[in-house]
């Protein structure tokens, strides 16, 4: 992820699952190498204090602390920062309108949210929308278990499916392993862009 942002010089920065805000910090600071600090921009998305049991288990995911705690964190960068609290099924919509309207070119998006299949479809295909050719798009989680405890969720079934012919799609190294309950889950990451035409 901050290999990306550095070596494409990234400066317009969506994170969906911005979680703890570390990993939205060390992107603003990377980005901060080749711009202005006033001039890079991040946008994040996820529930905060609106997470509930039931989207813990249903999205697979990790409560995250609360909305003040990471404003605080990215306040501190100096970076134009805007948080967006809720369903990225409500709050993408939005934004993707708004941003191209304002003809904003986005350079780099993580999608590190929820991890049901649903959610997952979802926001990709509000982030599509937003992709030009110089858009890398970096998608978390994509397990290589075949496991049922994984079979509806990450971003595998979507990332199989995308159409190599629009997109140039890889499955990256290094694979991650992460002990569970039932075994050793197995992630790795994979970036897309769209193909030159």
């Amino acid at each position: 992820m901050i290999q990306t942002v550095y070596r494409r010089r990234c400066r317009t920065l969506v994170e969906i699952g911005t979680y703890d805000g570390v990993h939205a910090q060390h992107m603003i600071e990377t980005a901060g190498i080749f711009h202005p600090i006033s001039d890079v921009e991040y946008f994040g998305f996820d529930l905060f204090e609106l997470l509930t049991d039931d989207d813990l288990e249903k999205e697979f995911s990790k409560k995250p602390p609360s909305l003040a705690e990471v404003a605080q964190r990215l306040e501190g960068t100096g970076a134009n920062v805007g948080l967006s609290v809720g369903y990225t099924s409500e709050t993408l919509p939005k934004f993707v309108r708004e941003k191209r309207n304002s003809g904003t070119a986005i350079d780099f998006v993580f999608i590190d949210g929820g991890h049901s299949i649903e959610t997952i479809t979802s926001d990709w295909s509000y982030v599509r929308e937003l992709m030009n050719v110089n858009t890398v798009v970096l998608f978390d989680d994509y397990y290589s278990n075949t496991e049922p405890e994984v079979q509806e969720v990450g971003c595998r079934q979507l990332v199989d499916k995308l159409d190599r012919r629009e997109y140039d799609v890889e499955v990256l190294e290094p694979e991650d392993h992460f002990t569970k309950e039932w075994g050793i889950l197995k992630v790795r990451m994979v970036r897309a862009t769209l193909r030159s035409r």
